[in-house]
């Protein structure tokens, strides 16, 4: 895939209000709390951890790979500089163990000159032979030739010197189109005992992704390519395939004008398809997140498999239906249900960094609440009902239960402060009434004018109720990012800049929700 947008993202500046309405609120803690409710602006620079981004640039298109010897993940990527120079996006890797920490920073394959064919470089995957040789595929493109994109190699024997080879160069072959021939990825096939490469493109007016085998990885023979999606996309951005038990599972990233841009996968018996939409009792599952996780490849130590793509640093579509071009890491773990669907869950050593108590109170609240010390009724009355908590100014994990049996729709609200005039809310909908026909997860910008309010839906996701309408919920803040992770089978990413150091709430719209076993948790 290749960046084709660069905007900065949003500086946002509120008036402030702090009149307090509905308290009492928490009693004092032992811990000195902010308790103002005075909107911040904050203007964010430099590095993340945990959800990785490096102190310059940000990370576009992660290609991550296991490496046994060391047992490290390499989570090779475009680097993406927005510095306005004539070539962009070398790749450049970090490594880790778990997802929760990352080591160094390095670039691996460097762009070409201005004018090359490796003007830019795009999407690719990296691979090993038996001899312990690793083949890094990728992309050269530059919109000023014809053909526009070519796959390319490089390979390294100690994956962090890497030795372009020019002869092995090819582009699309008749029939395909030879502008839009890009993101190779390649896998060993057991059924074929060979390697089989996939490279997007488009065929006959169709995404489709084209096919080719080896026994040696240099000599590549075409083969008839996988056409069968029961997708309508332009074309299949950053494929991935891989088989977990007896299941085979196609990943690829979908640019759609209709519904903007998300990572999909599909299922199949064999990696020759045919591929289908995973389904169960639930619903159909054809997806890991909502908008804010694209680009998104797998790679596994043989036990667990992470799903890492990129969060936009854009907050809102262009005119294309499409956010900025790339941002944070950010990877969810896959785990295989019973009938073969895959659920993003939380990774257990994410999850575990955030292990240091953050004391918090409820500072405001409106309508019918009731509580404290973590456990909170909050019933809607005539509207919205809400508890706000004071502001986090560090990364945070948020956890608690919340129990909506007698509720249709509940949420979050971040950057709440001051008159309330504009919030960004993940909104909980349990019900099929909405546009989307199915329960999900909504993130709105609600505004509040002199002549109404206004909802703004910026992002979704499917949202599976369980029959109790329990809900287990994870959220994980660093900076302007907020994962929020439902039950192990739902996740959710958002960018929002005005939650970062502001208050938040949770709130009732419909009905009464109770929430307890609340807890804010900081990293040591």
């Amino acid at each position: 895939m290749i960046r084709k947008l660069y905007l900065l993202p949003a500086l946002f500046v509120f008036m402030s209000c702090t009149g307090c309405k509905g308290d009492p609120i928490d009693p004092p803690s032992t811990t000195k709390i902010d308790t103002t409710t005075t909107i911040r602006e904050i203007q964010e620079t430099g590095a993340y951890s945990t959800l990785y981004k490096p102190q310059s640039g940000y990370v576009g298109d992660p290609m991550p790979y296991y490496n046994a010897d060391d047992n490290s993940y390499y989570i090779f990527f475009l680097q993406d500089w927005r510095n306005g120079a004539p070539t962009d996006h070398p790749i450049y890797s970090t490594k880790t163990t778990d997802y929760a920490t990352f080591q160094g920073f390095s670039q691996v394959i460097p762009t070409g000159v201005a004018g090359s064919q490796e003007t830019m470089l795009g999407t690719g995957s990296f691979i090993k032979d038996a001899s312990g040789k690793m083949y890094g595929f990728y992309t050269g493109h530059n919109g000023s030739l014809y053909p526009a994109e070519k796959v390319m190699l490089a390979t390294s024997t100690d994956m962090r010197t890497f030795i372009k080879v020019p002869s092995f160069t090819f582009e699309a072959p008749d029939g395909y189109d030879k502008n839009n021939f890009r993101d190779p990825c390649v896998y060993y096939d057991p059924t074929r005992s060979a390697y089989v490469m996939l490279v997007s493109t488009i065929k006959n007016g169709k995404g489709t992704l084209a096919r080719y085998t080896s026994g040696d990885l240099m000599n590549w023979s075409l083969i008839s390519p996988l056409t069968d999606f029961n997708s309508d996309t332009d074309i299949l951005e950053c494929p991935d395939i891989f088989q977990i038990g007896n299941k085979w599972y196609l990943v690829f990233s979908r640019i759609n004008r209709d519904q903007h841009r998300k990572t999909f996968y599909r299922i199949a018996d064999s990696p020759d398809g045919p591929w289908k939409i995973c389904e169960d009792a639930s619903g159909h599952h054809e997806t890991f997140d909502g908008l804010y996780l694209y680009a998104a490849k797998t790679a596994s130590d043989g036990n667990t498999r992470y799903l890492s793509g990129w969060c936009s640093t854009g907050q809102t579509v262009n005119g294309k239906n499409e956010l900025d071009w790339a941002g944070s890491l950010i990877t969810h773990k896959l785990v295989q249900q019973p009938n073969g669907c895959l659920y993003p869950a939380i990774p257990e050593a994410v999850d575990n960094k955030f292990n240091k108590v953050l004391d918090f109170a409820k500072i405001k609240s409106q309508g019918n609440v009731s509580g404290e010390k973590g456990s909170y009724t909050i019933a809607s009355q005539n509207g919205r009902s809400y508890a706000m908590f004071n502001r986090n100014t560090v990364p945070v994990k948020i956890s608690m239960k919340i129990d909506a049996s007698q509720s249709d729709n509940f949420g979050f609200s971040f950057g709440a402060g001051g008159d309330m005039s504009e919030v960004y809310s993940v909104d909980f909908d349990l019900t099929s009434t909405n546009h989307w026909s199915t329960p999900a997860i909504f993130m709105n910008k609600e505004s509040n004018f002199a002549t109404g309010s206004y909802i703004n839906e910026l992002n979704f996701t499917p949202l599976i109720v369980p029959e109790n309408k329990i809900f287990n919920v994870k959220i994980i803040i660093e900076k302007s990012i907020c994962v929020v992770y439902v039950n192990n089978n739902v996740a959710f990413t958002n960018r929002i800049y005005k939650m970062n150091q502001n208050p938040w709430t949770i709130f009732s719209d419909k009905g009464t929700i109770r929430i307890t076993d609340m807890n804010i948790n900081k990293i040591p």
